[in-house]
Protein backbone atom coordinates (compact mmCIF):
# COMPACT_ATOMS: atom_id res chain seq x y z
CA UNK A 1 0.00 0.00 0.00
CA UNK A 2 2.69 2.13 0.60
CA UNK A 3 3.83 2.03 -2.83
CA UNK A 4 0.43 2.86 -4.58
CA UNK A 5 -0.14 5.76 -2.45
CA UNK A 6 4.18 6.87 -2.95
CA UNK A 7 3.20 6.32 -6.93
CA UNK A 8 0.16 8.83 -6.48
CA UNK A 9 2.03 11.39 -5.20
CA UNK A 10 4.78 11.20 -8.06
CA UNK A 11 2.27 11.63 -10.14
CA UNK A 12 0.58 14.63 -9.01
CA UNK A 13 3.75 17.11 -8.94
CA UNK A 14 2.80 19.89 -10.97
CA UNK A 15 6.63 19.11 -13.15
CA UNK A 16 4.86 16.01 -14.97
CA UNK A 17 2.26 18.78 -16.39
CA UNK A 18 4.68 21.00 -16.89
CA UNK A 19 6.15 18.21 -19.40
CA UNK A 20 3.15 17.35 -20.68
CA UNK A 21 2.53 21.07 -21.56
CA UNK A 22 5.70 21.28 -23.16
CA UNK A 23 5.55 18.76 -25.11
CA UNK A 24 1.72 19.44 -26.61
CA UNK A 25 1.80 19.38 -29.97
CA UNK A 26 -1.69 20.89 -30.86
CA UNK A 27 -4.18 22.87 -28.59
CA UNK A 28 -6.28 19.99 -27.49
CA UNK A 29 -2.97 18.61 -25.93
CA UNK A 30 -2.28 22.05 -23.69
CA UNK A 31 -5.98 21.98 -23.02
CA UNK A 32 -5.78 18.46 -21.72
CA UNK A 33 -2.95 18.92 -19.70
CA UNK A 34 -3.91 21.97 -17.80
CA UNK A 35 -7.41 20.41 -16.99
CA UNK A 36 -5.53 16.96 -15.63
CA UNK A 37 -3.00 19.04 -13.66
CA UNK A 38 -6.87 21.35 -12.21
CA UNK A 39 -7.94 17.76 -11.25
CA UNK A 40 -4.94 16.36 -9.70
CA UNK A 41 -5.22 19.25 -6.45
CA UNK A 42 -6.31 18.12 -3.70
CA UNK A 43 -9.14 19.88 -1.90
CA UNK A 44 -7.11 20.73 1.13
CA UNK A 45 -4.84 22.54 -1.91
CA UNK A 46 -7.55 24.02 -3.04
CA UNK A 47 -8.86 25.38 0.03
CA UNK A 48 -5.80 27.41 0.70
CA UNK A 49 -6.25 28.98 -2.36
CA UNK A 50 -9.76 29.88 -1.88
CA UNK A 51 -8.87 31.63 1.30
CA UNK A 52 -7.91 34.64 -0.36
CA UNK A 53 -9.50 34.05 -4.08
CA UNK A 54 -12.70 35.76 -3.79
CA UNK A 55 -14.16 33.35 -6.57
CA UNK A 56 -11.98 33.87 -9.24
CA UNK A 57 -9.37 30.83 -8.67
CA UNK A 58 -10.47 27.64 -11.31
CA UNK A 59 -12.04 26.03 -8.25
CA UNK A 60 -15.96 25.74 -7.79
CA UNK A 61 -17.60 25.88 -4.08
CA UNK A 62 -17.31 22.08 -4.24
CA UNK A 63 -13.61 22.49 -4.90
CA UNK A 64 -13.96 20.89 -7.99
CA UNK A 65 -11.91 22.04 -11.07
CA UNK A 66 -13.24 24.78 -13.45
CA UNK A 67 -14.20 23.40 -16.90
CA UNK A 68 -11.73 23.75 -19.29
CA UNK A 69 -12.99 23.38 -22.66
CA UNK A 70 -11.89 25.70 -25.15
CA UNK A 71 -8.49 27.51 -26.25
CA UNK A 72 -10.47 30.74 -25.07
CA UNK A 73 -11.55 29.25 -21.68
CA UNK A 74 -7.91 28.57 -21.11
CA UNK A 75 -6.90 31.95 -21.92
CA UNK A 76 -9.67 33.92 -19.73
CA UNK A 77 -8.65 31.52 -16.99
CA UNK A 78 -4.52 32.65 -17.05
CA UNK A 79 -5.96 36.56 -17.56
CA UNK A 80 -7.88 36.30 -14.67
CA UNK A 81 -5.63 34.19 -12.66
CA UNK A 82 -2.44 36.39 -13.26
CA UNK A 83 -4.14 39.56 -12.89
CA UNK A 84 -5.63 38.35 -10.07
CA UNK A 85 -1.95 37.59 -8.64
CA UNK A 86 -0.50 40.61 -9.57
CA UNK A 87 -3.28 42.76 -7.91
CA UNK A 88 -2.46 40.71 -4.76
CA UNK A 89 1.65 41.62 -4.84
CA UNK A 90 0.91 45.62 -5.35
CA UNK A 91 -1.41 45.27 -1.97
CA UNK A 92 1.37 43.61 -0.38
CA UNK A 93 -0.05 40.15 -0.45
CA UNK A 94 2.57 37.33 -0.13
CA UNK A 95 0.90 34.61 -2.52
CA UNK A 96 0.66 31.44 -0.89
CA UNK A 97 2.57 28.74 -2.46
CA UNK A 98 -0.07 27.18 -4.32
CA UNK A 99 -1.21 30.26 -5.48
CA UNK A 100 1.87 30.87 -7.33
CA UNK A 101 2.23 27.52 -8.58
CA UNK A 102 -1.05 27.78 -9.89
CA UNK A 103 -0.29 30.98 -11.80
CA UNK A 104 3.12 30.07 -13.30
CA UNK A 105 1.70 27.21 -14.38
CA UNK A 106 -0.99 28.28 -16.28
CA UNK A 107 1.12 31.12 -17.60
CA UNK A 108 3.40 28.23 -18.53
CA UNK A 109 0.38 26.93 -20.62
CA UNK A 110 -1.25 30.10 -22.20
CA UNK A 111 2.80 30.71 -23.45
CA UNK A 112 2.78 27.23 -25.03
CA UNK A 113 -1.12 27.74 -26.20
CA UNK A 114 -0.13 31.05 -28.10
CA UNK A 115 2.65 29.60 -29.51
CA UNK A 116 0.64 26.63 -30.42
CA UNK A 117 -2.17 29.08 -31.95
CA UNK A 118 0.53 31.07 -34.10
CA UNK A 119 1.57 28.39 -35.76
CA UNK A 120 -1.67 27.21 -37.05
CA UNK A 121 -2.15 30.66 -38.13
CA UNK A 122 0.76 31.16 -40.32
Amino acid sequence: MHRIQHSFAIAARPDRFVCLVSSAQGVGEVIGAVRAYLETWPPDKVASVQKVDAGWAPFDETRKAVPVQRAADLHRLCATVHGQCSALRSAGVSLAPELLELDLFLFFACTKLSELEARTCS
